[in-house]
């Protein structure tokens, strides 16, 4: 059985097409002649209610503190946002919210549970997540108490409905425990105001959109505002998702890309023109004319390509998305109609050697293969490529590190070449 990845698995599908084009493009000269060559116990409860929690588009670092004189536990949430974790079914909504509990007593507090109540007193337990990406972590207070003076902070997460989500409380099972082992029931209700839900799931993929329209489809000589869209396509099978958060179209409610988008350009434009280089034997392309030919790969991938975004998981700080994408496929080019254009326009004309056959027929088939941009068929097999991004002084960013481990972004530059290289 494979334990291969989707990026291993599609990197050993498309290592060889280069080579393939290659291949198929010199054995057709090679039949020419000379002159024709191209994430036990209840004993008490704190009951936080949330108070009419709708559940709408939140503001960023919104903090809500529940303080009763008296109370021995004070109870804080600093925020709460839409996650989705780790093999997700496309159908749940899960939210993660940020709370802190600080012990004002004096002996220690050991929690039983914390759980959602909803308006039908429906309960509904946290959920432990895993975070592939090992930055998320939800808060354990279970296993271990809170001692006096002190106090714990940490994610806890649970499937809600979204439907019914405008009235849940947060209840908080505890006991403070005597120097003899002894517990000591305690109830405390702290009223909170409403709690806002951050829901960033839409945002991410219009900014992964922005993205890759300004890194892969925006040519040297196009301009792509962030917020533009070009080459995407819905996919039918889109699952229908309720979301959280208000509709606004205010620019200020996007997010904000951190990439330094000419860096990743030239990145990947490097890439490309190495490989279109390394196609030829005999004629070596200048770098304007490599431009030209990424340029014009870019521009028509603009108005061809069919690309979509869906977030696989998403946390406070980090994300992971995939990019599915068919592209134009530069392989799928009949070079036979290069071949015998060349030779009609080659037919009585002189050369001093073989080399300078070649020399002419390999720039004709580089000259031509653009021509066909418009026309050929895009890649068979769509790709999926799996891309991280991570949140940093407010701002996110696409992790386009030239690394090992990032093989999903290198995959996505190859990708969007149309597994030309590799």
């Amino acid at each position: 059985m494979s334990l291969q990845s989707p990026n291993e698995k599609q990197e050993n599908q498309k290592s060889n097409k280069f080579t393939d084009f290659a291949n198929k493009t010199k054995s057709k000269w090679g039949t020419l002649s000379k002159n024709q060559k191209i994430t036990t116990s209840v004993v008490a409860a704190v009951v936080v209610i949330i108070a009419g929690a709708v559940i709408y588009q939140g503001i960023s670092g919104n903090s809500i503190t529940s303080v009763v004189s008296g109370s021995n536990l004070d109870v804080e949430v600093n925020s709460a946002e839409v996650i989705i974790p780790y093999d997700n079914d496309d159908s749940s909504t899960y939210v993660a919210y940020n709370i802190t509990l600080e012990n004002k007593g004096n002996k220690t507090i050991n929690f039983a549970d914390i759980q959602l109540i909803g308006d039908d007193g429906e309960s509904i337990a946290s959920e432990y997540i895993y975070d592939t990406s090992e930055k998320f972590t939800v808060l354990n207070v279970l296993s271990s108490g809170i001692r006096k003076g002190k106090k714990r902070t940490g994610y806890l997460v649970y499937k809600v409905d979204p439907d019914k989500s405008k009235d849940y409380s947060l209840e908080v099972e505890y006991y403070a425990q005597d120097d003899n082992y002894e517990n000591e029931t305690q109830e405390t209700s702290v009223s909170l105001e409403k709690v806002d839900v951050t829901d960033n799931r839409d945002k991410i993929i219009k900014l992964v959109e922005s993205y890759v329209n300004q890194v892969f489809l925006a040519s040297k000589s196009t301009t792509i505002s962030s917020s533009s869209a070009v080459a995407f396509n819905p996919t039918t099978d889109q699952p229908q998702v309720t979301t959280l958060a208000k509709k606004s179209d205010k620019k200020s409610d996007e997010l904000t890309l951190g990439n330094d988008i000419d860096k990743d350009k030239n990145s990947y434009i490097e890439r490309f023109e190495t490989k279109v280089s390394a196609l030829f034997d005999y004629y070596t392309p200048s770098e304007s004319e490599l431009d030209s030919f990424v340029n014009q790969y870019m521009e028509a991938n603009a108005k061809r390509a069919q690309i979509s975004v869906k977030v696989k998981e998403l946390y406070p700080t980090t994300a992971k998305v995939t990019v599915s994408s068919k592209v134009i496929d530069i392989s799928n080019i009949d070079t036979y109609d290069l071949v015998r254009s060349y030779l009609e326009e080659a037919t009585g004309k002189s050369y001093s050697s073989d080399e300078a056959i070649m020399q002419d027929a390999e720039k004709y088939i580089f000259d031509g293969l653009p021509n066909y941009f418009g026309t050929t068929s895009l890649t068979t097999n769509t790709s999926e490529d799996d891309i991280s991004l991570a949140l940093e002084d407010d701002k996110w960013s696409v992790d386009s590190s030239d690394s090992e481990k990032n093989y999903g972004y290198d995959s996505l530059q190859r990708s969007m070449a149309g597994d030309f290289f590799y």
